[in-house]
């Protein structure tokens, strides 16, 4: 069962390979916004009864695709921080980077949708105010998945897509969102 298991799977990434190498790469600078799903306590882990609140924020981000691989980076900084009395307490900044696969279950007809799904990592900052707990600094693994489209303007094109990259959270539950609305010109490189 287990040397099954082995060459299957090296039938698949070998199949995955070629798919890539004779796949089109194209860069796709993004912007948009960032919306957090989830309050810094949730996030830190803070013994704090203070419930402390993130807004969202302008975003930026950049995917760079293999075909049906891809790389993607998005960062949110200035996030609003504010506690229970919906005042500023603080700013931060969220990173997000995740390997994808992306499944284009519909042909091409002037729009081309799909869907993503991958796994990556987040990485959190805030300032160092003192109204805030210490040590809400992290990284944690994070699940990626999404929608988009993309409209082909002949070599170049145009992508629209919701995001959401998902981790666990103080409490060791799958309940940290971090979502990116974003927009962005997908050019190609090479041939």
């Amino acid at each position: 069962m287990g040397h099954r298991s082995v060459v299957l799977g090296s039938i698949l990434l070998g199949m995955a390979a070629a798919s890539v190498a004779s796949a089109q790469i194209a860069i796709t600078p993004m912007i948009g916004g960032y919306v957090p799903a989830t309050d810094v306590n949730q996030i830190g882990g803070s013994a704090e009864n203070l419930a402390k609140t993130r807004e969202g924020t302008l975003s930026l981000g950049l995917n760079l695709d293999l075909g049906p691989l891809r790389g993607t980076v998005a960062y949110a900084s200035g996030t609003t921080i504010k506690n229970a009395s919906r005042q500023e307490i603080g700013k931060g900044n969220v990173l997000a980077a995740a390997a994808d696969l992306v499944i284009r279950p519909l042909p091409r007809i002037f729009v081309q949708p799909y869907l993503l799904a991958g796994a990556g990592k987040k990485f959190y900052k805030y300032d160092a105010s003192s109204t805030l707990a210490s040590g809400v600094d992290k990284q944690a693994f994070a699940l990626h998945g999404g929608i988009g489209a993309d409209l082909s303007l002949g070599k170049m094109g145009v992508v629209a897509e919701l995001t959401d990259f998902l981790s666990k959270g103080a409490e060791d539950k799958w309940n940290s969102h971090d979502a990116f609305l974003m927009f962005g010109v997908k050019v190609p490189l090479g041939r």
